[in-house]
């Protein structure tokens, strides 16, 4: 058994391998490797080597090619800068990504792909190289735990909840583009050379260090702050101070390190250059740090993204500080500065949640940092069962955090702003709900329309006859929309009375049942003048409503501005199917007057119509 331990980095990565090919579908637009921010960071690439063009204007090729046609993934990454077109992200990743995009290209050349940088050699390559650095990075974070004077089992056991108790996962498999597993690796690299340097000196050690430092602040320059984790890592004053005079002694050292620095510095500054004529540039326009502006506890506690709420393995971590300041008090006063300013600083970014997915990703970075707490928190147990109380809770919060992690690759929690409502009324869920929050404190007036399927509810609502008794929610009967009638009991209305401002909005509750296959329904919202469609909407159930359960579904759509007084609105549920029913009951419609104020014209999960014809 202990020769596994061994080899828990590889066990992970072929986990990892599995759950790739479960959850990952490159070959889909929505789904591809290289996206969201990634596409900003990689676009260096096929700029170099394949369109020599440094004002970046094959995005829209490629965008076209390979990406949603309704702009759902579209990511821009090039920032104007007095008139010249830049790329705002740091090319650190890039230089990393370098031999495995030269290995897409080939595989390009021999499959008979597109060699144009997007085709589907050069996404799996990136995908690749995504889980070549968390094996580095778990590999790097055992040794230097067993430095630390970890036995090999239990390095191994917390390599593996690093691995699988936090966010990693996701940002390795889901966002393999994004930063975070090769900053991971790159810190992870560089702990554990610097700790050498400190206490197995040898020249090769301090370039190493330097090398690895400065490709992670050229992938994220804030983590430039991980030079305040170096006198924790060398243990004490005189460790420290004597290993930096011994560097400076061997001029060797020095000249290999600066030379290799400088060779790395040198490539933002000659891209800035190139597209710009500046040779220092700020790429990131008005994105910057407010650091008078902090949001300390809300990065770390908030339901929308706080990073102990999703991650509490790291939250638990920290408890190890106790044990950090009883055997080194200069290593815990090193420690504890560094998390707190590392946390201060991310938390000033303008916007401070990062638009995460998966809890708070900023963090992901210093999880070698946790990795190491955690050690401190076992060893610092005395009793055996509270240490065996301790691993149970360890392995309880790792099942929570692969839950999670499922349900964001789900879409369980949604991606914009999570309330503690949403955060509740998700928290259990395995399947995605139609449904939308629309702020209490938004809302000017209200008027609702409601229809139990029970009896007569007036002429403005149509398809009465669909109502049936052979299923129901609640009393009676529902509305059976069939290959017959393929609408449902919907409601047909001026909209001139309803509304007391020009920022409104429609939202449609109902419960629905679909008794045989997953449902090809729609939820429908058409906005008509004088009898004719000006602004046909439709909300796709399909991945909503479960077979043969009740579901609640809710949507929201914004009312068009532009529409005359005489306007009316349609509202139905829809199935096009020939084989089968779908039901609907409870039918609730409300026509909201919103504050007409800048903050509540573009609510989140509120979709906006189509444009009116």
């Amino acid at each position: 058994m202990k020769y596994i331990y061994r080899f828990t980095p590889e066990i992970l990565v072929v986990l990892y391998l599995f759950l790739f090919l479960g959850l990952k579908s490159p070959e889909r637009s929505w789904d591809r490797i290289i996206n969201s921010d990634g596409k900003g960071y990689y676009a260096y690439l096929p700029a170099v080597f394949i369109y020599h063009d440094f004002e970046f204007k094959f995005v829209e090729q490629y965008e076209y090619q390979y990406y949603p046609s309704n702009k759902s993934a579209f990511k821009e990454f090039r920032n104007e800068i007095d008139g010249q077109r830049i790329n705002k992200y740091f090319p650190g990743l890039a230089l990393v990504w370098l031999p495995f995009f030269l290995l897409g290209h080939a595989m390009a050349w021999l499959e008979v792909f597109p060699r144009d940088g997007y085709s589907m050699p050069y996404q799996y390559a990136i995908a690749l190289s995504a889980l070549l650095f968390l094996w580095m990075g778990c590999r790097w974070t055992m040794k230097l735990l067993q430095k630390f004077k970890s036995d090999e089992r239990t390095a191994a056991f917390l390599t593996f909840v690093i691995a699988l108790g936090t966010n990693l996962p996701f940002f390795t498999i889901v966002e393999p583009s994004m930063t975070h597993v090769y900053s991971f690796a790159l810190i992870a690299g560089f702990s554990l050379f610097a700790y050498k340097f400190f206490h197995e000196y040898h020249p090769k050690w301090f370039v190493k260090s330097c090398v690895l430092l400065t490709l992670i602040i050229l992938i994220r320059p804030t983590n430039a702050l991980i030079i305040l984790l170096i006198p924790f890592l060398a243990g004490d004053r005189e460790t420290f101070t004597g290993s930096f005079r011994r560097v400076a002694a061997d001029r060797w050292a020095l000249i290999r390190g600066i030379v290799q620095v400088t060779i790395l510095l040198l490539v933002p500054v000659i891209l800035w250059y190139l597209q710009t004529g500046n040779f220092i540039v700020y790429t990131y326009g008005s994105e910057k740090l407010y650091l008078l502006k902090p949001h300390f506890f809300s990065i770390l506690f908030s339901f929308n993204r706080g990073w102990f709420l999703y991650t509490p393995v790291a939250f638990l971590s920290i408890f190890g500080l106790i044990s950090v300041f009883r055997e080194s008090r200069f290593r815990f006063y090193w420690l504890t500065g560094f998390l707190l300013i590392f946390i201060y600083v991310a938390s000033c970014w303008w916007v401070w949640n990062y638009a995460s997915k998966c809890g708070q990703r900023v963090f992901i970075d210093l999880y070698v940092v946790i990795a190491l707490l955690l050690l401190f928190l076992l060893r610092s147990i005395p009793k055996k069962i509270l240490t065996i109380s301790l691993t149970v809770l360890l392995f309880l919060l790792v099942s929570l955090n692969l839950m999670q992690f499922y349900q964001h690759t789900r879409w369980i929690f949604p991606p914009y702003t999570i309330t503690g409502e949403i955060y509740r009324d998700s928290f259990f869920s395995f399947r995605q709900k139609a449904k939308v929050y629309i702020p209490e404190e938004s809302i000017h007036s209200i008027i609702s329309r409601f229809n139990n399927m029970e009896a007569d509810q007036g002429s403005a609502w149509m398809n009465v006859q669909t109502c049936t008794d052979s299923e129901k929610f609640s009393g009676n009967r529902s509305s059976m929309i069939d290959k017959k009638i393929p609408y449902s009991v919907g409601l047909e209305t001026r909209m001139d009375s309803l509304f007391a401002s020009n920022n409104r909005l429609i939202r449609i509750r109902a419960q629905a049942l679909t008794p045989k296959e997953v449902t090809d329904a729609t939820l429908v919202v058409d906005y008509q003048v004088d009898g004719v469609s000006r602004s046909y909407n439709q909300f796709i159930l399909e991945k909503f409503v479960p077979v043969g359960k009740w579901t609640p579904v809710a949507c929201a759509w914004y009312v068009p501005r532009d529409l005359p007084p005489s306007a009316t609105v349609k509202v139905y549920f829809f199935n096009p199917s020939l084989l089968y029913p779908f039901y609907v009951d409870d039918l609730k419609i409300d026509f909201i007057s919103l504050k007409d104020e800048p903050d509540y014209r573009k609510l989140e999960g509120v979709l906006l119509p189509e444009k009116v014809k």
